[in-house]
């Protein structure tokens, strides 16, 4: 089966832990639609005229990790900011990991997508901003719009300075073979606001992952926003297979 198809088919059961009428549903299956229109792009379009995925989609990707995946802290404390004490957002092979964590709502949120689009108290943030500036006719970014369910979310209130820095961390540890991951970030920074952000894919072992990661950042009059993205790839010398990602990364300014 071809890896769009596998995409389109696998859909079924995603949508399954969803409450189908919602707005925010629609929006992913419009999205699908715009996919399944579009599929993948090719150098024919020019944001890719130098970028191929032909080999990338010969891969048999898991969509979904098939267990929970765990990491002791002690083999990953290197990939943290040393001796820095931070807000912490951390996903193994796209599972969130509580205990690898330190999110709060204390001021500022800094939590899981996940919970930003399915409680009533964030819905109005939520339908404010997400999938407003992200380009939804981008084959790519429609993709990750149709699987939207994980990622962080960051909102930083009118007149507040976020106290640490907070890091978002996507750890793979190479136990599939070969893993196609789908997070989204919602980051909102009002007025006269501050904060840190380091976002960081570490791959543990050598092995085939392609991350579609989409992040969309508002930042409004007078907020600063320090955003940074890390990414390690890591090269088997007898097989040269490494990690390889397609990330799209989008901000507004009002």
């Amino acid at each position: 089966m071809e890896l769009k198809d596998k995409l389109l088919d696998s859909f079924i059961a995603f949508e399954e832990d969803f409450v189908l009428d919602e707005e925010l549903h629609q929006k992913r299956i419009d999205a699908l639609k715009i996919f399944e229109s579009k599929g993948f792009p090719t150098k024919k379009i020019e944001g890719w005229k130098y970028t191929s995925l032909e080999r990338l989609l010969q891969k048999d990707y898991i969509l979904f990790s098939k267990s929970e995946n765990c990491i002791d802290y002690k083999d990953v404390k290197k990939y943290f900011l040393y001796d820095v004490d931070t807000y912490k957002i951390v996903f193994i092979d796209g599972v969130y990991s509580p205990f690898l964590s330190d999110t709060t709502h204390d001021g500022i949120d800094a939590c899981l997508m996940s919970a930003a689009l399915t409680k009533p108290k964030y819905r109005d943030l939520v339908n404010r901003y997400f999938n407003k500036i992200a380009d939804s006719q981008d084959s790519m970014t429609a993709l990750n719009t149709s699987f939207t369910k994980e990622g962080a979310y960051i909102y930083i209130p009118k007149n507040t300075v976020a106290q640490k820095p907070i890091e978002v961390v996507h750890f793979a540890t190479g136990n599939e073979q070969a893993l196609w991951l789908q997070p989204r970030n919602l980051i909102v920074v009002d007025q006269n606001a501050q904060v840190q952000i380091i976002e960081r894919h570490q791959s543990l072992k050598p092995h085939e992952l392609v991350t579609n990661s989409v992040t969309e950042i508002y930042a409004h009059q007078e907020a600063y926003v320090d955003y940074y993205k890390l990414q390690t790839i890591l090269i088997s010398p007898r097989k040269n297979k490494a990690t390889s990602a397609c990330i799209r990364f989008l901000l507004g300014v009002s």
